[in-house]
């Protein structure tokens, strides 16, 4: 009876690992399938390796089209009202669309109403335009993908390794910590989404794994 309980542990290990390897190898693997797919959708050849691609691509893709259209025409409405329609004697009247649906109790109401809007949506559409989407390396030069100001359309920044360092966490955004300097510009990453962590060490400690 003792003999079996010493080598219950023992066949319960290899099953374990497997498991494990299998695991931890499945994640690199995602990014090679889909590597020359965003290669030639990013326009970059086949010498720049995928490292990192962030969650949420086609909800982000979709986000920036609507915060660039509809802030658009809510500045240009507001422009449009405050040139040809705001009236100094009939200012604390309440603007109404069509026949009565009123929409605010009167113009200077209106006009901040407008205006926070159209700020609201350009500070969520700046926080977007700083997250880095894809990841890609060719020795110590790096490419990250940013969404551009379009459905579908991307901006593409170059940078080097010696150019990456953290930034100090911020109390604007919930993840402040996830804040890094891509040479001249500023780019949010979260290390999880790396295709292996050593890809993240060696940007941030300038130091290959042995």
């Amino acid at each position: 009876m003792n003999c079996l309980r010493l080598l219950r542990p023992i066949s319960c290990r290899p099953s374990f690992n497997f498991t494990s390897v299998k695991y931890v190898s499945q994640h690199p693997l995602k990014y090679l399938d889909k590597q020359e797919k965003w290669q030639e959708k990013d326009g970059l050849s086949k010498n720049w390796q995928l490292i990192y691609k962030a969650p949420m691509g086609n909800a982000l893709n979709y986000a920036v089209a609507y915060l660039t259209t509809s802030t658009a025409i809510v500045a240009a409405s507001t422009l449009y009202y405050t040139a040809f329609v705001f009236d100094v004697n009939t200012m604390n009247d309440p603007v109404i669309i069509g026949e009565s649906l009123v929409i605010a109790n009167n113009a200077p109401e209106c006009l901040i109403y407008l205006g926070s809007f159209v700020l609201l949506h350009v500070a969520v559409k700046v926080l977007i335009s700083k997250f880095v989407v894809r990841m890609y390396q060719k020795g110590d030069e790096y490419v990250a993908i940013f969404r551009g100001h379009w459905i579908n359309s991307i901006v593409k920044h170059k940078f080097h390794l010696n150019e990456f360092k953290k930034l100090n966490p911020t109390f604007v955004v919930s993840w402040g910590d996830a804040r890094f300097q891509l040479g001249k510009k500023h780019g949010i990453l979260l290390d999880t989404y790396f295709r292996t962590p050593e890809y993240f060490n060696y940007l941030m400690y300038k130091k290959k794994n042995e």
